[in-house]
């Protein structure tokens, strides 16, 4: 990681469809908080199955999606394509994925939030082995 303010060879380190929006308006001096909108991008992936964003976009394309409807999109993921997903999941996902990387949630933010600290729900299908206790 770079010193704040010393900015980086490259604007955008990870693949596209996890890259965050500072890095696709071109800033070079970005920090920790652009791994914390990519595992934002792959919680999303794991609960969904595909892709938050990107596809098939241009980056130019992504970074004006996103700055359009980010609000609408997430809207749309927690009520219409993850209404089961609980509350406090949403709080993690949402602070993960905030557009102003100042406030956007940091690792230790994160796992404050309540939803590290419910008890998970116990699957109710035959063959399930649970992975913890």
């Amino acid at each position: 990681m770079k010193p704040p303010g010393k900015p980086y060879d490259l604007c955008r380190s990870s693949t596209l469809p996890y890259t965050s929006p500072e890095q696709l308006a071109g800033n070079r001096c970005y920090g920790p908080a652009v791994d914390m909108w990519a595992l934002g991008c792959i919680m999303g992936e794991l609960l969904t199955g595909a892709p938050l964003f990107g596809g098939d976009m241009t980056e130019e394309d992504l970074l004006a999606d996103l700055s359009a409807d980010l609000g609408d999109q997430l809207n749309e993921l927690f009520y219409d394509v993850l209404p089961e997903l609980s509350p406090a999941a949403r709080e993690v996902l949402s602070g993960l994925l905030a557009f102003d990387p100042e406030k956007r949630l940091t690792s230790a933010d994160a796992l404050e939030y309540r939803w590290f600290a419910e008890e998970p729900k116990k699957a109710e299908f035959r063959g399930f082995v649970p992975l913890f206790g």
